[in-house]
């Protein structure tokens, strides 16, 4: 006899189901917060939400752990937490950034040949946001959104090397200096020469570190405060960025990281090569 599919399926459906309830829950209380724009109480976001208080007060101890919802102790109250403002800031300035990088993106592949890249650093790894690509029939192709490691690429150098140390070494411990080609560098100490040395000259260097017979540069971008909030990046077979290519693409490269970091309000003194 055929047992029906909801018998067999139906524990999981139903958990399914209950799990994406809870989230649309969820995201129904954070949107109500959002147009309050002020403290409220629970019994008003209730009933802005249609839901019973029981429900709402579990959902809201949720968000209040991490850090998306905050009580004001006194009153009872709810509002937004720092973790949901800081996302949407975050958002923005990402969204900001790619507005403002693109324009420098074209610039670069068309004045160096190579496809140019946009990255940001993200929980410890690289992460990808915007593109401009070669038209050569041979080029790099990174998809947007990839998440690659920071010590074995030129983006990850050029965004690791200006934070502290110790995030240095907490990020190195976390992930840790796995070999992704002949090229990549295992050792500690060499490699924080190496980011000492991209402090120096002002620009990062993969040299075949992620991937064989590819080169990448990369310079840090700085945003009004000077934090390296990003890195530009051209990346290239090395049969044409060879040595002689890197002396001619790394002055462009530069000057479009300091370009860019003026126009997200850095003052200081633009890079140089050295």
């Amino acid at each position: 006899m055929d047992i029906p599919v909801d018998e067999v399926t139906g524990d999981r459906s139903r958990r399914e189901r209950t799990g994406v309830q809870s989230v649309e829950r969820t995201l129904d209380i954070l949107e109500s917060l959002v147009e309050f724009g002020t403290e409220v109480g629970l019994v008003e976001i209730s009933q802005a939400v249609n839901l019973p208080l029981a429900t709402v007060h579990r959902l809201l101890g949720t968000l209040i752990q991490r850090g998306y919802v905050k009580q004001n102790q006194h009153n009872r109250k709810y509002s937004l937490g720092f973790r949901a403002l800081q996302m949407g800031h975050d958002m923005r300035q990402r969204f900001s950034l790619r507005l403002e990088a693109r324009p420098f993106l074209q610039r670069l592949v068309q004045r160096v040949g190579e496809s140019a890249n946009l990255a940001v650093l993200d929980d410890g790894e690289v992460v990808y946001i915007d593109q401009a690509q070669s038209s050569r029939i041979l080029r790099m192709f990174t998809q947007v959104g990839n998440r690659l490691p920071v010590h074995s690429t030129g983006s990850g150098k050029a965004l690791l090397a200006y934070l502290p140390s110790d995030v240095i070494t907490g990020i190195l411990r976390r992930f840790g200096l796995t070999a992704r080609t002949p090229h990549t560098i295992t050792d500690s100490k060499q490699f924080l020469d190496e980011l000492a040395k991209t402090r120096e000259r002002g620009f990062a260097l993969d040299d075949e570190e992620q991937e064989d017979g590819v080169r990448c540069l990369a310079v840090p971008v700085r945003d009004a405060s000077g934090q390296v909030v990003a890195s530009l990046s051209v990346s290239g077979p090395v049969t044409r960025l060879n040595d002689e290519h890197v002396g001619a693409v790394t002055p462009e490269l530069i000057d479009c990281g300091a370009k860019l970091s003026t126009r997200l309000g850095y003052a200081g003194e633009p890079a140089s090569v050295r």
